[in-house]
């Protein structure tokens, strides 16, 4: 279903919304001429308590699925945000360190946050595997972190809390490349289109005015086919038109770019002469 999230959402609920409302009308046609009125409106009663059955289990099937997703698209949101402020946090720690070592690290972040946002970011739109140079990036930070002397007891304390964001960054990063490939299984799908057909079949089979039945076949088939565009919405947190944005990223970007972390030196004070 990949050019599905290459559609705008206007397209894609006005698609499933007339394929839904057309197949209801032809379903409505086609029983009315293969199954005498007469039959059907006898059965009436029976086909409502199949059809609220059908309803139930349908209803409680996608609501569980979209909670499912809407849990997912919050999950994948934090962990971009958490990867951002990781970022942030080595960016402003690293003001501490002593050059070379500050430079270094201070180019990695960048470099790390250009690719993630220009390359890794796109290819999440595809839905491609991301590869592994931002992996790379961060062993570099590790690298760069272990020749780092400890000269002084306030090294060590930096050290330690840049390693410890690096951690936190690289569990970011790989939660958020988790989720960008996470999505509703092939075997739900089927479940979800089967009940989809049974909720919107089982009204061709009413027994009533022709106007009144195409109506409410058409409500149903409207209900559904909206139920579907939200699952579709939701599906891929990375995909389509309602998606995640690296905006937390490029704000730390912005930020280093314009040494917004370069911590303020504090003046010395000076003792008064005496006269």
């Amino acid at each position: 279903m990949d050019f599905l999230f290459h559609m705008t959402d206007a397209e894609l609920f006005t698609v499933l919304v007339i394929l839904g409302i057309a197949i209801s009308i032809i379903g409505v046609l086609v029983v009315k001429v293969l199954v005498p009125h007469e039959v059907r409106f006898k059965d009436n009663a029976v086909i409502g308590t199949v059809s609220g059955l059908i309803g139930l289990i349908y209803g409680v099937l996608v609501g569980i699925s979209a909670l499912y997703l809407i849990n997912n698209l919050a999950s994948a949101s934090d962990a971009v945000q958490r990867e951002a402020n990781a970022v942030a946090n080595l960016y402003r720690t690293s003001t501490l360190l002593n050059e070379p070592v500050r430079t270094q690290l201070e180019t990695q972040l960048i470099n790390y946050l250009n690719l993630v946002i220009t390359k890794e970011w796109p290819k999440m739109r595809k839905n491609q595997n991301v590869g592994d140079t931002g992996d790379q990036l961060v062993d570099q930070m590790s690298v760069t972190l272990r020749g780092y002397p400890l000269v002084t007891p306030m090294d060590s304390i930096v050290i330690k809390d840049i390693m410890e964001e690096e951690k936190a960054l690289y569990s970011a990063r790989e939660e958020r490349i988790a989720q960008s490939t996470e999505q509703l299984s092939a075997e739900l799908w089927v479940v979800i289109l089967i009940g989809t057909i049974l909720a919107i079949g089982i009204n061709f089979l009413y027994g009533m005015n022709i106007w009144l039945h195409l109506l409410s076949a058409s409500a149903a088939a409207l209900m559904a086919s909206s139920m579907i565009f939200l699952l579709l919405t939701l599906d891929r947190p990375f995909q389509g038109e309602f998606v995640i944005e690296p905006d937390a990223l490029q704000t730390v970007l912005d930020a280093a770019k314009r040494n917004y972390f370069v911590l303020p030196t504090t003046p010395a004070i000076v003792a008064p002469q005496k006269t």
